[in-house]
């Protein structure tokens, strides 16, 4: 009687007679001298997939090895028992890009899930799933989720298992993937994360950490994601330059991002993030950047916290697009909440000409459903925005020229302060939470957008998630109306 045939030996089969992809990782290739093989290797850190296209994603993982350079082999398919090969290529790596694997892989088709593993000589990585995007002229309902601010130190990353278990087109991570600072357990904080990031080593060491959570790393296995990055992937609030991390600093910390990070680089610019994503005829993504561009006047006052090239670049795409919904992937707060000391001026507090601008521009050109989804507070909160704020108090029935989504923190401390004191102040402010956890559901439809705040016990590494807040914004309105769902 024949034994079965093993899994390696299965996919081994289906790999030989899959197509070649024919994108490999342009910037591994760079940094690489040696011909890519599959040499020895475990894959320790998991599976990802990101920046998916309607035809193409990018695949990642990483290969721990003894040895200064490497490979394994990339075999992409359309089931999850790996035997509809549809790709497979090999890719090299090494230390001078801390075993980091990356291929994108295009020709595939839209709207489709796809099943992918890494294999190297030792063994086999986890099997991946991933979902390309829909074809431009879809009108297809799209789901998405967002999230930010996960300290390790703070609590387990339940909010990213919830999310794991939905049905999602895209994951999107609004910054503070890590946290660069050292943070030893306490009383409110359920495990340590004794390092200090300053150096390419120690950042790389971060992500290590981070990824070691059960949660995040299954997020990252189900479901392809898109980043952007805020202040503690360098240093808090590193750009005010107060005291300025060094020049090596940032560019360790940005080379770690983007090792461990499923995206490719632009050729020309190497740690450009802004770009835009489109979801067909339903979504539009703006990712944004508002960490290297910022910029100051000659006695050090704040300016702009875009530059003048990503701000154009992003009133040009929003008064340009097409799309139902333009949704902002935004890093800092654009609301000016105030409890009494005035705006963060580390937010869009402290760039009021930018934020005028921007805002008076989706004003005066009429764009329709504007909506900011944000991280950095820690707060759940519901704002509603204008070029001019004020006139919510004078006018509290005005037509905002689009909305904020703050999605809390997936396990970061918040401000816990009552609502109705929060909004007496903040006349535009809608709802506010600063005392739970947890990430946010958004569904865009022709009709309506459906944003749900879900929150989790953090401090139980099996903690449960459930939603508490939902907001219902009809087309055209920018006026959405709010069902609380229990404590």
């Amino acid at each position: 009687m024949r034994a079965r045939s093993t899994r390696r030996e299965l996919i081994g089969a289906a790999a030989a007679g899959a197509a070649f992809a024919s994108v490999p990782p342009a910037w591994a290739k760079r940094l690489l001298s040696r011909r890519a093989h599959v040499g020895q290797g475990r894959f320790l850190d998991g599976v990802a997939s990101g920046e998916p296209s309607a035809t193409a994603v990018t695949f990642w993982s990483k290969l721990n090895t003894a040895r200064p350079t490497s490979g394994a082999r990339l075999i992409v398919a359309r089931d999850e028992d790996m035997r509809k090969v549809v790709a497979t290529t090999v890719v090299p790596t090494g230390r001078s890009i801390d075993g980091t694997l990356k291929a994108r892989i295009g020709g595939l088709k839209p709207h489709s899930h796809y099943y992918y593993l890494w294999e190297s000589r030792d063994e086999v990585s986890p099997v991946g799933r991933t979902r390309t995007l829909v074809p431009a002229d879809s009108r297809v309902d799209q789901q998405l989720a967002f999230s930010s601010c996960q300290s390790y130190a703070h609590g387990y990353f339940r909010p990213h298992a919830d999310a794991a278990a939905q049905d999602l087109d895209l994951y999107v991570f609004l910054g503070d993937y890590i946290y660069e600072s050292r943070r030893f357990t306490s009383a409110t904080q359920p495990r340590a994360d004794p390092l200090d990031s300053t150096d390419l080593r120690s950042y790389r060491t971060k992500y290590r950490v981070y990824r070691s959570d059960e949660g995040l790393r299954e997020l990252h296995r189900l479901h392809p994601a898109v980043h952007i990055w805020d202040d503690h992937e360098v240093e808090n609030n590193y750009s005010d330059n107060n005291p300025p991390p060094s020049a090596a600093q940032r560019a360790a910390a940005y080379r770690a991002a983007f090792e461990w990070i499923p995206r490719m680089v632009f050729p020309s610019e190497r740690y450009r993030v802004f770009k835009r994503i489109s979801l067909g005829r339903t979504v539009d993504l703006f990712l944004l950047d508002e960490r290297q561009y910022r910029t100051v006047d000659a006695n050090g006052n704040r300016v702009q916290i875009l530059g003048e090239r990503q701000m154009q670049w992003l009133i040009d795409g929003l008064k340009g697009s097409t799309a139902q919904w333009k949704v902002i992937a935004n890093q800092v707060q654009i609301a000016p909440l105030d409890f009494g000391s005035g705006p963060s001026p580390d937010s869009w507090g402290g760039y009021p000409e930018s934020r005028a601008r921007l805002l008076g521009e989706i004003e005066r050109a009429g764009i329709p459903n504007v909506v900011f989804v944000t991280g950095d507070s820690h707060v759940f909160e519901m704002n509603l925005l204008a070029a001019d704020f004020e006139t919510f108090r004078s006018d509290p029935g005005r037509k905002p020229a689009a909305v904020e989504y703050v999605g809390g923190s997936v396990t970061t401390p918040g401000s816990d302060r009552v609502e109705a004191e929060v909004q007496a102040s903040n006349p535009w402010n809608r709802q506010y939470n600063g005392a739970n956890h947890g990430y946010a559901l958004l569904g865009a439809s022709a009709p309506q957008l459906v944003t749900e705040y879900r929150r989790s016990d953090v401090l139980d590494p099996g903690g449960a998630t459930v939603p508490f807040e939902r907001f219902v914004q009809p087309d055209g309105t920018n006026s959405p109306s709010r069902q609380s769902l229990g404590v």
